[in-house]
C-alpha cells in the first residue's frame, strides 16, 4: 500500500467547505435575506422559524468547482399545510418578498432559490425549503414549480431535522466521525469533476455513506482513507440489484432516505443515467484498487488525481524509498 495519507489530508483540506471567511458570508447572505423576508412578507403570512439543513448543517461541504457557494435554510411556518391548498402558493409570496435588486429568485421544486450575483456569474445562492407544521410532529414541504400541473404541486411528509440528526451520529468515535465525514467529502469532490450532468444527489452520496460505509485504520491507528474509500465504493456496487421498472428489468441502485418519507434518494434517474452511475462507480472503484496496489506514492496519487481532478496533487518522485504495506480488506471498524 503506497504512503498516501498525506496526500489524501491535504486534498480535504482544499475542498472542504470550512473557510471562516466564506462560512461566514454565507451566514451573511441568510441572514440578510431573513430580514428582507421579514420586512416584506404580506401580513397574512404566518410567522415562521428558521434552521439550517442540507451540508452545511451535516458537515459534509465541498467548495464549488464553479465558485457558486451554496446555504440551505428551512422555512417552518406557524400553521398548517391546509391553510395554502396548493403550497406554490406560499412560496411565490417568498419568491416576491425577496426579489429585489442584487439578486435573482427562482422557485424550484424542491425549494425557493436566492443567487447573489458577481457579474454574469451566480457567487453564492441560499435555498429555502419551504414547511407548514403538523400535529404529529413532523413537517409538510412545499413542493412544485411555478408552472407546474396541479398533480405536481403538493405538500410532502418530512423529518429533516432528524435527517441530519441520523447522518450526524452515524458514528460515535471521533476519529471514525472524521473519517466518515472526509470520505463523503472525496466522493463530492468525484462527483463534481466526473458528472456533467445525470449526476447523483449530493444528499444520495451522503445517506450512502451512512449506510454502508465501515471506517478503517491501520494496525498502527493511521488512518486508512484509501482503503475505506475501496471498500465503500465495493459496497456501493454490491447493492445494485435488478428491479421491475414500468415493466422493464433494470438494475438499479436504491439509496432509501433513512426518514420520512423513506423516498428512494435514486429512483428518479432514467435507466440510462442509472447505467453510468454504475459504470463511473466501477471505474472509480478500478482506479482506488490500481492505487492501492501501487509501491510508489507519486504513481497512485496521478492514478487518484485522475478521478477526484487537480486539487488531488500528485507530488515528484520520492526521493526515498516508501514503505509497502500489504493492504487488507476490511468488512468493518478497525482501530
Amino acid at each position: 500500500m503506497p504512503a498516501v495519507q498525506k496526500h489524501f489530508d491535504d486534498f480535504h483540506s482544499k475542498i472542504k467547505l470550512d473557510d471562516d471567511d466564506e462560512k461566514a458570508k454565507l451566514r451573511e447572505k441568510r441572514d440578510t435575506i431573513l430580514r428582507v423576508l421579514d420586512a416584506n412578507l404580506p401580513d397574512d403570512v404566518p410567522k415562521y422559524d428558521n434552521f439550517h439543513q442540507g451540508s452545511y448543517s451535516m458537515h459534509t461541504g465541498v467548495v464549488p468547482l464553479d465558485g457558486n457557494y451554496d446555504i440551505d435554510v428551512g422555512l417552518v411556518f406557524d400553521c398548517k399545510k391546509d391553510k395554502y391548498p396548493d403550497p406554490v402558493a406560499l412560496k411565490k409570496k417568498i419568491r416576491d418578498a425577496l426579489d429585489t435588486h442584487g439578486r435573482s429568485v427562482n422557485i424550484r421544486r424542491p425549494c425557493v432559490t436566492v443567487n447573489y450575483m458577481r457579474g454574469d456569474e451566480i457567487a453564492y445562492h441560499v435555498d429555502l425549503a419551504v414547511y407548514a407544521k403538523r400535529d404529529d410532529g413532523y413537517l409538510d414541504i412545499a413542493k412544485g414549480k411555478e408552472n407546474s400541473e396541479a398533480n405536481k404541486r403538493v405538500w410532502e411528509l418530512s423529518d429533516p431535522k432528524k435527517l441530519t440528526e441520523v447522518i450526524c451520529t452515524a458514528f460515535t468515535n471521533t476519529y471514525d466521525l472524521a473519517q466518515y465525514r472526509r470520505c463523503i467529502r472525496y466522493l463530492k469532490r468525484w462527483r463534481q469533476v466526473q458528472f456533467s450532468s445525470g449526476a447523483p444527489l449530493s444528499i444520495a452520496l451522503t445517506v450512502a455513506a451512512q449506510k454502508w460505509f465501515k471506517p478503517y485504520f491501520e494496525m498502527s491507528g493511521k488512518a486508512g482513507d484509501l482503503q475505506a474509500l475501496v471498500n465503500w465504493v465495493n459496497a456501493i456496487l454490491g447493492e445494485f440489484q435488478w428491479a421491475s421498472v414500468n415493466g422493464s428489468n433494470q438494475l438499479r441502485l436504491a439509496v432509501t432516505l433513512p426518514v420520512i418519507p423513506y423516498s428512494d434518494l435514486m429512483g428518479w434517474m432514467t435507466e440510462g443515467q442509472m447505467s453510468t452511475v454504475k459504470a463511473k462507480f466501477e471505474v472509480l472503484r478500478d482506479a482506488l484498487q490500481e492505487a492501492l496496489y501501487e509501491d510508489l506514492p507519486e504513481v497512485a496519487c496521478k492514478v487518484l488525481n485522475k478521478q477526484f481532478g487537480d486539487d488531488f496533487t500528485v507530488p515528484e518522485k520520492a526521493a526515498t524509498a516508501r514503505a509497502v504495506v500489504s493492504p487488507v480488506i476490511s468488512t468493518g471498524n478497525s482501530a
